[in-house]
């Protein structure tokens, strides 16, 4: 018998968006089953369906051989499925037990019966292998246990068939493979496992079978084992992609374009966001930026584009200080930023695409000639982002609005490479966005690089990481605990550090500083 079956299934929404179209998949009992594809492909819609987040417009979902139509998250879960979200819904001031139990307490007359719920929460998490100190305040905890925190909470309320969104888009590979471990733990004990995910390495390497989606449709199932990624991408994406080649450069004792020394941002909140952080980067290099999120990489962002004033330390480009003067100032100095939020921070969301275009430089000919703005110029401008970076749009008058996250992205990553940047900030510049774009947006960086420039990588994902930078720089709580040449850095010990495992003292990313020695005895 199949765990989870669908059957024809399409959920069209209010205003006339077909996110399903017709879908049918089986997932058997006891197996894990990752659902790939790109953004707006319609993976987290058939979640929400089975989660009772969201009613199909046609078609019909069983579990366990059973038709089920959930109006309501409390029916899938007393239908025996869990969901464990991307983003995690826990009460940093609540114990492991408190979170796990809540609204399930267990009760001795009319009071909690808290020693019982530590109990019980210490007896699930030692069976499935999700060890965490049920006494434990969940604001102490590192992401990877907080997770588990999510998962034992399904658990406790009896489900059978887990469903994971992105369960490792911010876990260290150590917590990834902890997390793999578990869910494994779980399939041999019954359990059924139903994950989405972008990363093509752990759709081979934990799943068993695997559903592919493109435009709300199913175009493709396969068996996990021996599929070639070139292949799953290609059922992705619907066409070959070719691999992204980046020639490594290794600048490590030239001059400095960008040099960064001592910055540091002390928050309003008594918080020490980013500290003492120094690092150089050389033309034509690529300086990545490691890290769990959390750990002052947004703020480091916020601090070189500047977003906000540092408490002290400096940034140079060209041996000119550009932090600390505003904005425009940073502009003016030839910095470029690609914001980790790009709605929000990178572009004017009711303004049209030719407007977000030529925000940066709308004040400079030849878009603006005598304080008059050439609106000729600026709408050829845009076309030709649209032409040159292949974005999906009617015309460059639609709002930018209306683009799907990846189109979007490409407009902002091409409006701030027309600046012609001496340094760009990239952070996190592919998040969200689907394989294809994601591959073209790492090139333009790439190209960036080869023209001169220097650029600063700052990702979540460590595949990202590695596979573009020339350096890397890790940072913990704010500061940089180890530095590294690229193509000597392995993802496994990078985790080390970014978890704070271990730490190199007075650690920099300087281009005169020596590396981080590789730590052996944890490698074996």
């Amino acid at each position: 018998m199949n765990a989870v079956e669908l059957r024809g299934v399409s959920k069209r929404y209010a205003n006339g968006t077909l996110a399903n179209d017709g879908v049918s998949l089986c997932v058997a009992q006891g197996e894990i089953h990752a659902i790939v594809g790109e953004n707006g492909a319609g993976k987290s819609t058939v979640m929400k369906m089975l989660y009772g987040l969201e009613q199909p417009s046609a078609g019909e979902i069983l579990v366990n051989g059973t038709a089920a139509r959930f109006k309501h998250p409390r029916e899938a879960i007393a239908a025996g499925i869990g969901l464990v979200p991307q983003h995690l819904e826990l009460v940093p001031s609540f114990t492991v037990a408190e979170n796990v139990v809540l609204g399930s307490e267990p009760m001795r007359g009319i009071v909690i019966d808290r020693r019982r719920a530590a109990a019980d929460v210490a007896e699930v998490s030692q069976r499935f292998g999700l060890e965490v100190d049920p006494h434990a305040m969940v604001r102490d905890l590192s992401v990877g246990e907080q997770q588990r925190v999510e998962i034992l909470k399904t658990l406790y309320r009896g489900a059978k068939i887990v469903l994971l969104d992105e369960p490792s888009a911010v876990l260290t590979p150590q917590e990834t493979q902890a997390l793999f471990v578990a869910l494994r733990k779980l399939v041999t004990a019954g359990f059924t496992v139903i994950l989405i995910t972008h990363k093509l390495s752990e759709v081979r390497e934990v799943s068993d079978r695997f559903t592919v989606m493109r435009a709300g449709k199913v175009t493709g199932q396969a068996e996990s084992r021996g599929a070639r990624a070139d292949d799953i991408t290609e059922m992705i994406v619907g066409r070959p992609v070719a691999p992204l080649r980046v020639s490594r450069v290794l600048k490590h004792g030239a001059a400095a374009l960008v040099a960064v020394q001592d910055l540091t941002l002390h928050g309003g909140d008594g918080q020490t966001h980013v500290e003492d952080v120094s690092f150089d980067i050389a033309a034509g290099e690529i300086l990545g930026i490691a890290g769990v999120e959390g750990n002052g990489q947004a703020a480091l962002a916020d601090l070189l584009g500047g977003l906000r004033q540092p408490s002290r330390g400096t940034a140079m480009l060209e041996g000119r200080v550009f932090t600390g003067l505003g904005v425009r100032a940073v502009r003016t100095s030839r910095v470029a930023l690609i914001p980790e939020d790009r709605l929000h921070n990178g572009v004017a969301a009711d303004m049209s695409i030719t407007e977000n275009v030529i925000a940066v430089d709308y004040h400079k000919p030849p878009l603006s000639r005598l304080g008059w703005l050439d609106t000729g110029a600026a709408r050829t401008l845009a076309q030709r982002v649209l032409t040159d970076y292949g974005v999906v749009a009617r015309s460059p008058d639609q709002p930018i609005a209306g683009l799907s996250g990846g189109n979007m992205q490409k407009v902002v990553l091409a409006r701030e490479v027309a600046s012609q940047p001496r340094f760009l900030v990239a952070s996190q510049p592919t998040r969200g966005v689907d394989i294809g774009a994601a591959q073209f947006l790492r090139q333009q960086l790439v190209d960036l690089r080869d023209k001169g420039a220097a650029v600063l990588l700052i990702s979540a994902d460590l595949d990202e990481v590695l596979a573009l930078s020339d350096r890397i720089a890790v940072m913990f709580r704010g500061r940089i605990v180890a530095h590294f040449a690229a193509n000597a850095a392995d993802a496994r010990e990078l985790g080390l550090y970014m978890t704070g495992l271990a730490s190199q003292e007075g650690a920099t990313a300087l281009l005169d500083a020596p590396f981080t020695p590789a730590r052996a005895e944890e490698m074996a």
